[in-house]
């Protein structure tokens, strides 16, 4: 799982999700899938997804405001 190398660096993170997300979440944890727990889980993916953001430089995208339909 992709971790900080060094455990201080870490921080912590309070989530809310959909009742349907939690569940798969439980169902991979108990399928051993990318981790023990939904916690665990759902931190590998995140952290995957967030770095495959940074490498695609997502944070670096313009996104046009929508065209006034009105006109």
């Amino acid at each position: 799982m992709a971790r900080p190398e060094n455990r201080s660096e870490a921080r912590a993170l309070s989530l809310t999700l959909p009742i349907e997300t939690f569940n798969y979440l439980a169902l991979l944890a108990t399928l051993g899938k990318l981790g023990r727990t939904e916690n665990e889980v759902a931190t590998h993916i995140l952290v995957r997804e967030v770095y495959a953001m940074h490498g695609r430089g997502f944070h670096e995208l313009r996104i046009a405001p929508p065209e006034d339909e009105g006109k």
